[in-house]
């Protein structure tokens, strides 16, 4: 006779989720190469060439807000997008970063998304980038993505501090000197 308890349907249930998880992981492998170039891939690639912050930064392994969505998914919008990604695919093997951004920034039809781009990451808004094209009249018109975005820009990185209502810090980490470098927060 079998014996039905609690113990007995969670472990059932435990053992049946991991043999599926393992087997949709196997069947999912052959199809998708560990380095197979996404718009997504190409967009924190560009990012990293334009901000000068690691694509490990912008993209970390494990990323409960996924910020980058959020920008992808404004910067998507626009025609120079996939020109945009076309063009940091064909320089992305130059092993100056800062040249890629250059090539890219001297670009007429791709230089203002590109400008849109850097101040999403840096300031969690967005500038379209017809009115960057306008400038300097300011002020630029701009929205905040989310408030996560505003939160997660890497203007509050690079500064060391965080923005006004929001820290992750313990109380009081202003009374002792920075102990991390820049190169910790963006590299």
């Amino acid at each position: 006779m079998t014996v039905f308890s609690r113990r007995t349907v969670l472990t059932g249930a435990a053992a049946t989720t991991a043999v599926t998880a393992v087997g949709s992981v196997d069947a999912a492998l052959p199809a998708v190469a560990a380095d197979a170039v996404t718009p997504m891939t190409s967009f924190i690639g560009l990012s990293a060439a334009l901000t000068g912050i690691s694509d490990k930064k912008l993209s970390p392994g494990r990323d409960p807000l996924n910020v980058k969505q959020a920008y992808f998914d404004r910067a998507d919008k626009y025609p120079e997008f996939e020109p945009l990604l076309k063009l940091y695919e064909a320089n992305k093997d130059k092993s100056d970063k800062d040249e890629i951004a250059k090539i890219i920034l001297d670009q007429p039809d791709v230089r203002f998304l590109a400008r849109s781009i850097i101040l999403a990451w840096y300031l969690g808004a967005w500038y379209e980038p017809s009115d960057l094209k306008k400038a300097p009249a300011p002020p630029i018109p701009f929205k905040v993505i989310s408030p996560t975005a505003y939160t997660q820009g890497f203007v509050w990185r690079v500064a060391q501090t965080h923005p006004m209502g929001y820290s992750e810090w313990a109380f009081g980490y202003w009374s002792a000197p920075p102990t991390q470098s820049l190169d910790d927060f963006i590299k």
